[in-house]
């Protein structure tokens, strides 16, 4: 298995920053299906793949560090304001007309974070990595596009924009190379707990999608629709990449 396939990373992210900042208006719409159905696929793999594939062999940390995940999740939106599954409170910035440091930052760690595991999946040659690869790729156009959109309506230079995105798009990227430089030094039991840690987040954010903006939480035909294709989606490719 290549390492090439991890030059996908930075696609999903790309994409969101160029919706975001040449056609927001006109994919602005078709915004919440598409969370329903990134949240749906990310649920799906990390429930089928991910937690089998950390909790092989019984381990109460790895719990505690999955809580741990979840819980950080929400500390760290206390600086990304949500912007990983779709919001865009531009309005809290636009007087300051700045880049928020702040949201950019904890956005940027977040996906660091997300690359780290999947580099050591690829160095094990593990079959849950192309599902955990696609995940992030899904779920970061969203996440892009959300953040592309509250920046451009801080009326920042469209070079500062692109800057912002192009680096955005990298980090899972350099979590995945960075995992893979440091595998010999570093015992694999490390990367499995890093992987639980994740998971966690992953579990909040997808759990996020698909029931903060559900009225009285529940499903119109639409979305009903995007989160069964999305778990349809984890489910075909999980069935692929079975031993």
């Amino acid at each position: 298995m290549s390492w090439l396939w991890l030059l996908l990373l930075p696609v999903g992210p790309l994409v969101g920053t160029y919706l975001g900042v040449k056609g927001a208006r006109k994919v602005g719409g078709s915004l919440a299906w598409f969370l329903s159905f990134a949240g749906a696929y990310l649920l799906g793999i990390t429930i089928l793949n991910l937690i089998p594939e950390v909790f092989r062999v019984f381990d109460p940390l790895k719990g505690a560090l999955m809580l741990m995940g979840f819980f950080f999740q929400i500390f760290l939106e206390r600086f990304s304001e949500g912007v990983e599954h779709g919001h865009m409170h531009a309005h809290h910035h636009l007087k300051h007309k700045v880049l928020p440091v702040g949201v950019v930052v904890s956005l940027s760690l977040h996906s660091f974070s997300e690359g780290v595991p999947l580099g050591a999946l690829w160095l094990e040659g593990s079959s849950h990595f192309f599902p955990f690869l696609f995940g992030i790729m899904i779920h970061e156009v969203p996440a892009a596009f959300a953040l592309l959109t509250l920046l451009k309506g801080l009326n920042l230079s469209e070079s500062l924009l692109t800057k912002t995105g192009l680096l955005y798009s990298i980090m899972s990227f350099a979590g995945a190379m960075v995992s893979m430089l440091l595998e010999s030094s570093i015992p694999v039991e490390f990367f499995e707990y890093f992987m639980a840690f994740v998971i966690g987040t992953f579990l909040h954010i997808s759990t996020t999608i698909l029931f903060e903006n559900s009225e009285h939480h529940i499903f119109n035909k639409k979305k009903l629709s995007a989160v069964l294709a999305g778990i349809s989606a984890a489910l075909l490719i999980s069935m692929m990449h079975v031993h």
